[in-house]
């Protein structure tokens, strides 16, 4: 009975889920900050790496207007509902994390890097500390020679979950906003001091953003 309660969950879960986003996205109004940096990578031919706070995952769906993406996601429970919903857009999943599965994860991901595909990235995740860059994104970057672009979200209405990321969810009819940081460069012979700067400026960076676009709203 569990292992049929177990999988009901897991096809319902990311389905309503993904209604849901949908739902949202069709009564919501929403504007774009700086979309250019990504417009300008995708012209000249590059692949980038789209990194934002897990607490602002939801909606992030509607940021991306490339042809291919993978989202590296944890392999926790909580994992598989946003990798099946994710699916549901579009979103291939690489599973793995800081924590548990990451030197495979990181092959996977440069495997994919290889076959012209974009990834995305929770660098707070998969349980925190809330909106502190983990080493690995800047590892990943350093590796693909692919820039990070930071990206956040905000949005008029919204209520807060009461999870560690306190995850924002949208109400209906409300305005949103996505912003796009400049893109940051990893060089392959970064030293670890320069790794380390480079965390820093993302984390910086994303941070920003979080405020300026909460900052619409309030």
């Amino acid at each position: 009975m569990k292992s049929i309660l177990e999988k009901l969950k897991l096809t319902l879960i990311p389905f309503l889920g993904s209604l849901l986003i949908r739902f949202l996205r069709l009564t919501m109004r929403i504007d774009y900050i700086n979309r250019s940096e990504v417009e300008k990578l995708t012209r000249e031919g590059r692949n980038y790496m789209i990194a934002f706070w897990h607490g602002r995952l939801l909606m992030m769906p509607y940021c991306y207007f490339g042809s291919r993406i993978n989202i590296l996601i944890s392999h926790h429970r909580d994992g598989e509902y946003i990798s099946r919903a994710m699916r549901r857009f579009g979103f291939h999943s690489i599973r793995g994390s800081s924590s548990r599965g990451g030197v495979s994860a990181l092959k996977q991901v440069l495997k994919e890097t290889c076959h012209g595909s974009d990834i995305a990235v929770t660098p707070d995740g998969p349980r925190g500390p809330k909106q502190r860059v983990k080493l690995g994104v800047v590892q990943i970057a350093r590796l693909s020679n692919f820039p990070i672009v930071p990206v956040s979200f905000s949005t008029s209405r919204k209520k807060f979950l009461s999870s560690w990321d306190t995850m924002i969810v949208p109400l209906p009819f409300s305005r949103g906003t996505f912003v796009y940081g400049k893109a940051i460069w990893v060089s392959r012979d970064a030293t670890p001091l320069q790794l380390e700067q480079k965390r820093q400026e993302i984390e910086a960076s994303l941070n920003e953003l979080t405020a300026r676009v909460d900052g619409l709203y309030k």
